[in-house]
């Protein structure tokens, strides 16, 4: 089938995977930190103090991801959207009315863990659950919302904060989604009851045919997989690296002499370049396996970083965001069919939601690992060589892994 009759037989589904991955961007690294200028001067941080604060919101995060993100397994998926989409209003209005530290925090905590990584995740587990074999293509399609959060939320962000302020730009934020995003997450998951029921109480044939086709892995038994740590490190590398960069991409800005309308105007570049990817991607880890495909996905970005470190000419801001979202547009890919792949589909919520936990404990030693180094005037540029070389030996552990899923 065609990606368009694809896309005609399924689009309820694969609209409502364009919306949930297109909110993912609202809860970025590069989103929050285009307003990490507001946030520091009005309450006097430096660059280590905001990037310990977004560490302490990721690692406070990681255990709270790991219960909430397995409850997709057990919870009808219209309640768990809902009550997603309200914890983030919720987490919005607290940024925008906060008048101490701690109440940023506290909000910055809730936009973090729902905006970029359980609105991913719901995208995620729900399409690779619900299309079996062709999750891959089914993927590349719906998760074309990808490109369109990075094309529009960046933009939208520098515009409401010049005519509003950034306080007033998070109240916006949050009254879209009672007004318009829950309303529309019902109609589009119209029926979505009955599958979640056949989910859990699947006919005899239908568990043969998956224990047949995977092995259904406990969060358990995947620590004890060797596997699962050689590809760990690749896996990692894409939040690792993005997370220390995105967070400070002001700074980066300033000390290129590049213009900040001029750098948000880039994520165009990455959204072409991530939702390019992610259909192409899509067909290809269907046919050929994610396990085989996953070393070679950081490449774009280790070129887009190598474009950063060797010139300061505002045409490296296209090069450098337009590798990163080729780079993101395939491990997108690659991480929503990687798991099921090698440990199958029944507990994949929770196993998912473990790995994810694993990036939000890396990102946040990135995001204040890169913090402390600009305030000890360790530049940009050398950044980015230590990011290639992190990346240079994640791709060469990656190698060593076998390349066909896992069996047990």
């Amino acid at each position: 089938m065609n990606p368009v009759g694809f896309f005609l037989e399924h689009w309820r589904y694969m609209c409502f995977g364009w919306l949930f991955t297109a909110l993912s961007t609202l809860g970025s690294g590069y989103f929050i930190g285009l307003f990490g200028s507001g946030i520091r001067n009005e309450f006097g941080l430096s660059h280590a103090d905001l990037g310990l604060i977004f560490a302490f919101t990721m690692l406070v995060s990681g255990p709270l991801l790991m219960w909430i993100g397995r409850q997709i397994d057990h919870v009808d998926l219209r309640l768990y959207c809902l009550a997603l989409c309200l914890g983030y209003a919720a987490g919005s209005l607290l940024i925008a009315a906060s008048p101490v530290v701690a109440v940023l925090i506290i909000g910055l905590l809730f936009v973090r863990l729902i905006g970029d990584w359980l609105f991913m995740h719901t995208a995620i587990v729900s399409l690779a659950r619900h299309f079996g074999s062709r999750r891959g293509e089914a993927m590349g399609i719906g998760g074309l919302g990808y490109g369109l959060g990075p094309a529009v939320f960046p933009i939208a962000a520098v515009l409401l904060m010049d005519a509003f302020g950034w306080r007033l730009a998070w109240v916006i934020l949050a009254v879209m989604f009672p007004l318009a995003i829950m309303p529309v997450v019902i109609w589009l998951l119209h029926g979505e009851g009955e599958s979640h029921r056949q989910f859990l109480r699947p006919s005899a044939a239908d568990v043969a045919d998956t224990r047949q086709e995977f092995p259904q892995w406990s969060r358990r038994e995947v620590l004890g997989d060797m596997q699962f740590y050689l590809v760990m490190p690749v896996v990692l590398a894409l939040p690792f690296v993005l997370a220390g960069f995105v967070f400070h991409h002001v700074h980066l800005v300033e000390s290129k002499g590049w213009s900040l309308a001029w750098f948000s105007s880039g994520f165009i570049v990455y959204a072409i370049g991530k939702v390019a990817m992610a259909l192409v991607f899509g067909r290809m880890v269907d046919r050929y396996g994610s396990m085989r495909l996953l070393p070679y996905y950081p490449l774009p970005l280790v070129a887009g970083l190598l474009a950063l470190a060797l010139s300061d000419h505002p045409w490296v801001v296209p090069v450098y965001l337009g590798g990163a979202g080729v780079s993101t547009g395939m491990w997108l890919i690659a991480m929503g069919a990687l798991w099921a792949e090698m440990y199958g589909v029944t507990h994949l919520g929770g196993i998912r939601s473990m790995a994810q936990a694993l990036m939000l404990v890396v990102s946040a030693l990135a995001a204040f690992s890169v913090g402390g180094l600009l305030d000890w005037g360790v530049s940009m540029e050398t950044i980015a060589w230590i990011a290639i070389g992190y990346i240079t030996f994640s791709i060469a552990l990656s190698l060593r892994c076998d390349r066909s899923p896992s069996t047990g």
